[in-house]
């Protein structure tokens, strides 16, 4: 699942990496400032419900994990699997609670903000494996935002970190970058395979 502002064509290079690494991918679009993250969630919803399969991993970047996180708290009947989040503000984004205000600006964050980028209402539960990916390379718009803290150049680390994750991992690569980064793609599917980021890969074969 893409991030704010972004459509599907933007993971295009991770989806295909999955693929050949043996799963079946779909690449959701989803209105990431025009309905909130629960409103796209049920949306989401509707597309998923009825995929044939019995094992569900979910793969989504910055905002799209917060619209996953609603997905699995309402539908806890969805096929079991694992949910790995890729710069995900699990907790808000500082940057977006910083411009929201602004008269231009803060209107290209729209209802992103509602139970998501304010980090209040956010799933707490979600009752499943989450390994998150957290970058540190602070290269990106946000920068000027986020000096004195650790971030990717939109997130900040503290921001990712969520109690509910089972799995965690710092990688030294920026917000955008993670979604191009072979070590990145590397712990998603050691997550995807083994509920962890640290063990050897396995065949994906009936992951």
């Amino acid at each position: 699942m893409h991030g704010i502002w972004m459509r599907p064509l933007v993971l295009q290079v991770l989806a295909g990496r999955l693929r050949r690494a043996g799963y079946m991918v779909h690449v959701p679009a989803y209105a990431s400032v025009t309905l909130t993250p629960a409103q796209n969630a049920e949306r989401l919803h509707l597309v998923i419900k009825d995929f044939p399969t019995e094992r569900l991993h979910i793969v989504a970047h910055s905002l799209g994990g917060i619209v996953a996180l609603h997905l699995l708290e309402k539908y806890p009947d969805l096929p079991m699997g694992r949910l790995v989040t890729l710069g995900t503000p699990a907790q808000g984004s500082k940057i977006a609670r910083l411009i929201k205000p602004l008269p231009v600006l803060g209107r290209a964050f729209g209802k992103s903000m509602v139970a998501g980028l304010s980090g209040a209402g956010v799933p707490q539960h979600i009752g499943r494996e989450w390994g998150a990916v957290i970058g540190t390379l602070s290269v990106g718009l946000g920068m000027p935002f986020l000096r004195g803290d650790a971030n990717d150049g939109a997130v900040r680390v503290c921001e990712a970190e969520h109690p509910a994750q089972t799995a965690r991992i710092q990688q030294h690569v920026s917000h955008t970058g993670m979604l191009f980064s072979p070590l990145t793609f590397t712990s998603i599917l050691r997550f995807l395979q083994t509920g962890q980021f640290s063990p050897p890969l396995m065949p994906a074969n009936g992951a």
